[in-house]
């Protein structure tokens, strides 16, 4: 209302003479908060003169863009979740050396089968990250051990990688619970699909270990089984 006081001051007058003009000014000054050039108003008087008042922005509201908040989470939450991490990576270099072991003995398909599930597991613990970051949540990396390299057979290799995905799976419900428990509504949900995916992983691979285990009684399945993982992964494998 700097532009009424500056009326008043140059055209004194009674409060009613000059209060449509105030109502006026107050009613042009709103509808150009947005603009940053000076704006010229006209304003009639009293005596059907006008005048020209020059006029400036004001800006009522503050543009300052909000920092996000961090994201409240027990510490008890926030060292599971970094430890689900931890296990994410840990998953993909054990099915990393099972490929390399699977490819050293010929086992192409299985071999590739691997990988992708290496890739696939990696692919997890970055999603964490992102999550983690999108929610401003403190991470901090964990070593990652190495991987068994070495095996007897190529069943051991699919008794430790259906092994490695119980444990991952446990890991997984236990950090859900305690999500729950916090009431943490988006991780609960964010988890909902990987507890999914757990179930269909340890299906999937348990048929695998039962084939594979089948071999002493059914000569040849191995190369066979071999085959048809290496079309599921994408491998053309003779």
């Amino acid at each position: 209302f700097f532009l009424c006081e500056n009326i008043l001051s140059l055209y004194p007058t009674s409060f009613l003479d000059v209060l449509p003009t105030m109502m006026l000014i107050s009613l042009i000054t709103l509808s150009l908060l947005s603009v940053p050039s000076p704006i010229v108003a006209f304003v009639p008087r009293p005596t059907n003169q006008m005048i020209m008042i020059r006029t400036t922005t004001v800006r009522l509201f503050s543009t300052r863009a909000r920092a996000p908040s961090v994201s409240r989470v027990s510490d008890e939450l926030l060292q599971m979740f970094n430890t689900q991490i931890t296990n994410e990576l840990e998953a993909s270099q054990l099915y990393l050396a099972a490929s390399i072991w699977c490819d050293k003995d010929d086992l192409v398909g299985m071999a590739a089968y691997m990988r992708n599930e290496a890739t696939e597991e990696r692919g997890h613990a970055l999603a964490f990250i992102d999550f983690a970051n999108k929610r401003n949540m403190a991470i901090k990396l964990e070593d990652v051990k190495a991987p068994k390299a070495d095996w007897e057979n190529v069943e051991e290799i699919w008794q430790d990688v259906v092994a490695s995905e119980q444990e991952n799976t446990e890991a997984l419900l236990a950090l859900g619970d305690v999500s729950a428990s916090c009431k943490d509504h988006a991780l609960t949900t964010f988890l909902q699909p990987y507890h999914t995916e757990q179930v269909n992983s340890e299906d999937s691979l348990s048929t695998i270990l039962s084939k594979v285990t089948d071999e002493n009684r059914t000569p040849g399945l191995i190369r066979q089984l071999d085959h048809e993982l290496g079309q599921e992964a994408g491998s053309h494998v003779a």
